[in-house]
């Protein structure tokens, strides 16, 4: 209810005032001739909100509503249940599903904030109701805002954080399993098998967060612990590359998903023993790509941070 009643009013309804504002609705705006259109009326939303919140795989709605749910993104069921009204073909629903997990995800990416969520979906409900629902007025909106709260990033900002950011402190795990899970469809084609996953899928470093003993800084010496980084000297050459390393897998570019975890010491072993381990562990074709890998290292993290950016742009895309 309260939901329906912010898609029809276009403001925030606190819970705590749900009865008060909706009787005032009711008797001020008169938006039902009879009792009758009322009740059938939420009869039908409550039917769309049961799609929203319990999506059946074969709902158009089932992509878009389960990113919402990985993301934790419930402040756009009210745009849904206007969307939902007024009838969109699955065409459309397609374009639309498009459009809010490109904007809602390129913002993630970019560690930008989502308080902001509840004023932008509602205004673009309420851009909907005087201009028409349709999805280029959806894009026409969203392209529109401006700054940091409430921008759509651009390829650049949203490369940026992509081949750069920390992934686990700008993104949760169901964030980052939903994002490589996408990926990992791209590569699928009309040769691929047809592979069903009913298991959770669980995040892996390729190049593992515990590398000191089993994989070398790029000019063979051994890294340093954080103690070590500690207490070296301002720009020694181990340092610098113990922090370019610590910094790189952490990025997108160095984690793919498996079905189930490695044993942690086949995990932190070195790649020429991680590698059989990694492929025979998962049939995914995101990870079948590693078969070309001889070596992985700081080079190998960025060239696959760039080629599944590559692929995130064409997922994800931000038109005018």
């Amino acid at each position: 209810m309260q939901h329906f009643l912010a898609s029809r009013q276009t403001i925030d309804i606190p819970v705590k005032h749900l009865f008060v504002e909706y009787k005032f609705w009711i008797e001020k705006k008169k938006p039902f001739s009879t009792v009758t259109e009322e009740v059938a009326t939420l009869a039908r939303q409550g039917d769309d909100f049961r799609r929203i919140i319990q999506p059946k795989k074969s709902d158009i709605l089932y992509p878009l509503v389960t990113f919402l749910d990985h993301f934790d993104i419930s402040t756009a069921y009210p745009l849904l249940l206007r969307l939902l009204d007024t009838g969109l073909e699955d065409e459309q629903w397609q374009i639309v599903s498009e459009i809010l997990e490109s904007y809602l995800l390129r913002r993630a990416v970019c560690g930008l904030t989502t308080k902001n969520y509840n004023r932008v979906f509602l205004v673009l409900t309420r851009s909907l109701h005087r201009d028409g629902t349709s999805p280029e007025n959806i894009r026409k909106y969203l392209y529109g805002l401006k700054g940091d709260s409430t921008e759509w990033p651009s390829d650049q900002a949203f490369q940026k954080a992509w081949q750069s950011k920390h992934a686990y402190q700008t993104l949760q795990n169901p964030k980052i399993v939903h994002i490589l899970r996408r990926l990992n469809d791209t590569y699928i084609n009309v040769k691929s098998e047809n592979i069903t996953i009913n298991s959770p899928l669980t995040v892996e470093h390729i190049l593992p967060q515990s590398w000191i003993d089993h994989w070398p800084l790029p000019d063979g010496s051994k890294g340093l612990t954080w103690a070590e980084r500690i207490k070296a000297e301002p720009g020694d050459p181990r340092a610098i590359a113990a922090d370019r390393r610590n910094a790189l897998l952490q990025t997108l570019g160095n984690l793919t998903i498996l079905t189930q975890a490695l044993n942690s010491l086949v995990s932190n072993s070195g790649w020429t023993i991680k590698k059989p381990a990694l492929l025979k562990a998962s049939l995914l074709p995101i990870n079948q790509q590693l078969h070309e890998a001889d070596t992985w290292d700081e080079s190998a993290i960025e060239e696959r941070s760039k080629e599944l950016f590559e692929r995130a742009i064409k997922i994800w895309p931000r038109q005018p």
